[in-house]
């Protein structure tokens, strides 16, 4: 049967859509629920008894009726949660009755939307949620108090829910094109007979080949087989000459990534914004171009629509100079660039020295070899410092320059006059670095691979030009310390000789450094 005309399909779809919707606002995110979700209902009911399953389509309560909708919420469900964290409460207008939901355990949360949005009954919703069915009114009470337009009534909250329920945006459009991805159900199969076991099984007839009585049949067969070499020899030929070469191995999907785009990009964070689009509430995030590797956009800042990302909706990183990422781009439903569907669509520049990449779970994503060559994100006119030809991590010193703070106590919490801070010069294309404690300076020498810049610093007082502000790079070409940064302490070992650096002579060490950190960080 054609999901077309498949009515208890059609409603476990719906009932899924919503679901889906209600918690994520994201209609490509609710129709890929949906679709899992029947998927799996489709396969619990292909095991169940006939009479069973013939049951259950007729809304009869058959044994296994109720194991389908708890089964439809938690495939639904796992699906949401690969982009949303489950803990995120649903977003609402109204601002108390937001904050009453978040102030619930996800829990109790979930038990309570099941019933009252998704319109299970009190045993269904408890074993969706992992709840006990008894403490529904308990929790309906707590929400309540904290609903100040509810008055602590729970007969004014199921209004006040009802009434932000999200479903209420979904349209039957949008259920109708999401319906369309269904695919259609097998016909059940008629399983065969057992084998009879008590009779020997008839052995297959031994055909044997036609007597040839001329060379006729063995010409012919001899012109189909020299006919069929040459048609694989041509497609072969034309396969060679038409179709793109690709390297096989791990960078290959992030190639077919590049060929499907219309904007390949390297971009910065920036800031992400909630925005209402032909009723549909995205996630909008703005990105500065570091650099274009492909597509016509002119702009500094792309708008990137994110909705149902959570890794890129919800940015977790203390570092003020997170990492570029590299997003392989295409035009969506509303015309506004959107990442393409996969994982492999936002990686995460993790060095842009080399260049390497990775996913958003930190796994490495080769990158094929003309890409990674076209990539040019860091500054462009670099600075030298002094180095000292080992690598990160390679000092593990116990001397410290500066106060190390005590025992759980945040370094950033100690009085300004204990703390030590970093001085830079630049001059002829090379830097240097102070570490400047308590009225005593040392010359810093950097692990290998660092170099320096000179980075614009936007400010209020003239946002067109800002200050420039010397920042050191570590080994994968990201900010490490800003000169005039403070910290109560660096780790290092003295190298016994003395060097120069803004007219000054001063004892010289070799700074420990962790590979790929900073400092600046909150």
């Amino acid at each position: 049967m054609s999901a077309a005309d498949d009515p208890v399909r059609i409603t476990l779809h719906d009932d899924a859509y919503r679901y889906a919707y209600r918690r994520s606002w994201s209609a490509r995110l609710a129709a890929a629920a949906a679709l899992e979700a029947v998927e799996a209902v489709d396969a619990h009911r292909a095991g169940l008894p006939a009479e069973a399953g013939q049951a259950a389509e007729a809304g009869q309560g058959a044994p296994g009726a109720e194991e389908a909708a708890v089964l439809l919420v938690a495939a639904a469900r796992a699906a949401l949660e690969r982009y949303l964290p489950p803990a995120l409460p649903p977003r609402v207008e109204a601002d108390d009755l937001q904050a009453a939901l978040a102030a619930l355990a996800a829990g109790e949360r979930e038990f309570l939307l099941l019933h009252h949005w998704d319109r299970l009954d009190v045993e269904a919703a408890a074993r969706a949620s992992g709840e006990d069915a008894g403490r529904l009114r308990d929790i309906e009470a707590a929400c309540a108090r904290r609903v100040e337009s509810a008055g602590g009534s729970v007969v004014a909250l199921a209004a006040l829910l009802a009434d932000a329920d999200p479903a209420r945006a979904v349209r039957e459009e949008d259920l109708r094109r999401s319906r369309g991805a269904l695919p259609d159900r097998a016909p059940a199969t008629t399983a065969p007979p057992a084998e009879d076991r008590t009779t020997t099984p008839t052995p297959p007839a031994q055909h044997e080949p036609p007597p040839s009585d001329d060379n006729g049949s063995r010409n012919r067969r001899i012109q189909v087989v020299v006919g069929a070499a040459c048609l694989l020899l041509i497609v072969a030929a034309l396969s060679t000459a038409l179709l793109p070469r690709r390297a096989t191995g791990p960078a290959e999907e992030t190639a077919r990534l590049y060929d499907l785009a219309d904007v390949v990009v390297v971009v910065a964070a920036a800031n992400v914004q909630p925005t209402v689009i032909d009723g549909e509430v995205r996630i909008l995030r703005g990105a500065t171009v570091v650099q274009l590797l492909k597509g016509d956009e002119r702009r500094r800042v792309l708008t990137v629509d994110v909705t149902g990302r959570s890794t890129l909706e919800r940015t977790y990183s203390r570092s003020f100079f997170p990492p570029n990422q590299l997003m392989f781009l295409d035009h969506g439903e509303h015309g506004v660039l959107t990442p393409i569907e996969g994982e492999g669509s936002v990686l995460t520049l993790v060095d842009r020295r080399a260049p390497e990449a990775a996913t958003s779970d930190g796994e490495p994503a080769p990158l094929p070899d003309g890409l990674r060559d076209a990539i040019r994100a860091l500054p462009e006119e670099e600075l030298l410092l002094g180095t000292s030809g080992e690598p990160p991590g390679a000092l593990d010193p116990a001397a410290v320059v500066g106060i190390r703070p005590p025992e759980g106590h945040d370094p950033q919490d100690m009085p300004g006059t204990l703390l030590g801070t970093f001085r830079m010069h630049a001059e002829d294309g090379q830097a240097c670095v102070l570490f400047s404690f308590d009225g005593h300076a040392i010359l810093l020498r950097w692990p290998e691979g660092f170099t320096a810049y000179e980075r614009r610093s936007v400010s209020d007082d003239d946002p067109a030009g800002g200050l420039r502000v010397l920042t050191v790079l570590n080994e994968r070409g990201y900010p490490y310390v800003d000169e005039n940064r403070s910290t109560p302490f660096i780790r290092g070992v003295p190298t016994g000789v003395r060097g120069m650096c803004g007219g000054r002579e001063v004892e010289m060490w070799d700074i420990a450094v962790d590979p790929g950190s900073t400092l600046l960080s909150y």
